[in-house]
């Protein structure tokens, strides 16, 4: 009988440490499609200790703009942050500028992902997410980044205290600088964006807004790499086209040699420069014939001129990234 006791209670143990320790569906980065009937709709939903803070407040975000919901968004914000001098209009023009219908979002990255920084103790718990996800309509795509507190000593900043919306071609080779004014808590980012246009972003306490909206076509969303490395792309509009037997005859262990080969055609899609002075690096896709697959290269150089590749792959960019869909065939990821 003892023995039958014992045997329960050992069993009832097991169960409830595999219990304790049961995968939690937030703890990988996951597509809004996913996890929406769970996002948050309010910055009292927000349990510091739970999981999936922060794409639970992103789903929700997703959802009001949506629904063109502008009191939803306003229930997810800091009360720092809607203390601001016009939020409600900056808000308002996320909502009435927003084009289409969401048909799903890049990947929302997990609470450990986006973290920036975490100090827990028992006098002033502190939780600060900061991180970036792409919004697909059926009109636009648009980059996000939210930042946001669940958990710190001052309950005005719990939830978003800062939004940044920006379509695909205000992403590409975009400046960011910044003036802070000397009382060290409020200043002005100012973003240069490759069209020659720029905005400003008045910010206090890290609290601010920016909606920058252009047009996204001709441009597109590349997972280049494992967990969340999306980068924006610009298409070039042209027709060339490798064939497999080109590409199977180039030797890219002679990376000059390489690159004087593939120069003679134009990529489907460009990356943004390398801002690096005295240092050339942009990333390209090339169409293959009869493949939805591309040969994606890295080209660097010097003195700002292209010259050589330092790396070279095929697959498919509108997959998600795979390790075992990437044939690499020079260099390492």
């Amino acid at each position: 009988m003892k023995k039958a006791v014992l045997i329960t209670l050992v069993l009832s143990l097991i169960f409830m440490m595999t219990s304790c320790f049961k995968p939690s569906k937030f703890d990988e980065n996951r597509l809004y499609s996913e996890i929406k009937d769970e996002a948050y709709t309010d910055k009292d939903d927000i349990d510091y200790e739970a999981k999936g803070i922060y794409m639970r407040v992103c789903a929700g975000f997703v959802t009001a703009l949506d629904n063109r919901d502008l009191q939803g968004i306003k229930d997810l914000c800091s009360d720092m942050l809607l203390d601001m001098e016009d939020t409600s209009a900056l808000l308002e023009e996320i909502v009435t500028g927003f084009e289409g219908d969401v048909t799903d979002t890049g990947l929302l990255p997990t609470d450990l992902s986006a973290r920036t920084y975490a100090n827990w103790s028992k006098t002033d718990p502190l939780a600060y997410y900061d991180e970036d996800f792409y919004i697909y309509t059926t009109e636009q795509v648009y980059q996000v980044t939210l930042t946001m507190y669940s958990v710190t000593g001052d309950p005005d900043q719990i939830g978003i205290n800062q939004i940044r919306i920006l379509t695909l071609d205000k992403c590409m080779n975009t400046k960011i600088s910044n003036s802070q004014d000397t009382d060290g808590i409020s200043g002005v980012k100012r973003y240069d964006f490759e069209d020659g246009t720029y905005a400003e972003m008045a910010y206090r306490y890290n609290c601010g807004i920016l909606a920058c909206y252009g047009d996204s076509d001709g441009y597109i969303v590349v997972n280049i790499g494992a967990g969340r490395a999306y980068k924006v792309y610009k298409l070039t509009g042209s027709g060339d086209q490798l064939t497999g037997q080109l590409i199977d005859s180039i030797d890219f262990s002679d990376e000059e040699g390489a690159y004087e080969i593939l120069s003679g055609y134009e990529p489907y899609a460009i990356g943004e420069d390398s801002v690096t002075p005295g240092f050339y690096y942009q990333s390209r896709f090339y169409e293959i014939e009869g493949k939805d697959e591309m040969l994606f290269v890295n080209i660097t150089g010097q003195n700002d001129t292209p010259g050589s590749i330092s790396f070279a792959s095929v697959f498919d960019p509108a997959l998600p990234y795979d390790e075992d869909l990437h044939t690499v065939l020079h260099g390492s990821e």
